[in-house]
């Protein structure tokens, strides 16, 4: 063989190893990529819900926050977080694509319109009464005989109606709930119980200056969610329902729970 072709020859390859071995080391990147989780950011709405999800000193906090925090880590999931109205957050999350709402509950109105991963926490409902309020509620029947407040376009109120209780009242303006209780019996805004969130409830209350309620029933537990977009990267819902699942096993769900239940006891 010539041996300038035997030099050509072997440059070729020279250059063939090279070009492999430059082709491995992409493959080899590309694997630790797809093993690290999926890329898709989120946009994270939700609103001021203590517990939940609050602003405490300019960072946002929350039961909710600190375990879809967590996911979002083991997941391998870059998100951003955003504190918008309820109603607007909804109306996003519908919208656009990649971005999620926190803690919602999984209502039967709402399960086509988002894919849903948790539950990431529970909400108490939680009936208040004026301090003196004396009968006996163990179950949602004995409410029957008695005017019910509940903000509108909140579930517990057609909750209260299917299980029985036919004096719903429902207001506008949540933060008036707990000063109704105290209004003259004849007057049309008197309320006997006002059924709202726990956490929620004793918030209120103390905005509005009001301290001689008292908790009478809790009426339901209800499981929160955190509802995507349908848009939402396939592989992303399952790495999140992936990552909450092992939370839950290996306790740590559990220790972040415990820990708001000591800030916010009932």
């Amino acid at each position: 063989m010539d041996a300038r072709v035997a030099r050509s020859g072997s440059g070729f390859v020279q250059r063939a190893r090279s070009s492999l071995r430059r082709s491995s080391a992409v493959s080899i990147v590309a694997v630790l990529v797809a093993a690290a989780g999926p890329a898709t950011a989120l946009t994270l709405l939700t609103e001021e819900d203590a517990p939940f999800s609050y602003t405490d000193k300019g960072k946002l906090a929350g039961l909710a926050t600190d375990v879809v925090r967590e996911m979002m880590s083991r997941a391998g999931v870059p998100a951003r977080f955003d504190v918008l109205s309820a109603e607007k957050a909804f109306v996003r999350a519908q919208a656009d694509r990649d971005t999620c709402v926190f803690a919602t509950p999984r209502l039967e109105n709402r399960e086509r319109l988002f894919t849903w991963i948790g539950p990431i926490a529970t909400n108490l409902w939680a009936v208040y009464g004026k301090g003196d309020f004396a009968p006996s509620i163990r179950t949602i029947k004995d409410m029957a005989p008695y005017r019910v407040g509940v903000v509108a376009r909140d579930p517990k109120a057609e909750f209260l109606r299917e299980n029985g209780v036919p004096g719903v009242r429902v207001f506008r303006d949540e933060a008036q709930n707990p000063q109704r209780l105290f209004l003259a019996r004849d007057h049309p805004d008197h309320i006997d119980l006002w059924i709202t969130g726990l956490y929620s409830g004793r918030a209120t209350a103390k905005a509005a200056k009001v301290t001689d309620v008292k908790l009478v029933f809790i009426a339901f537990e209800e499981p929160l969610f955190l509802a995507c977009s349908p848009r939402t990267d396939a592989s992303v819902v399952k790495a999140l329902g992936d990552a909450l699942n092992a939370m839950k096993a290996d306790g740590s769900f559990k220790q972040i729970t415990a820990e708001y239940e000591k800030r916010f006891p009932p």
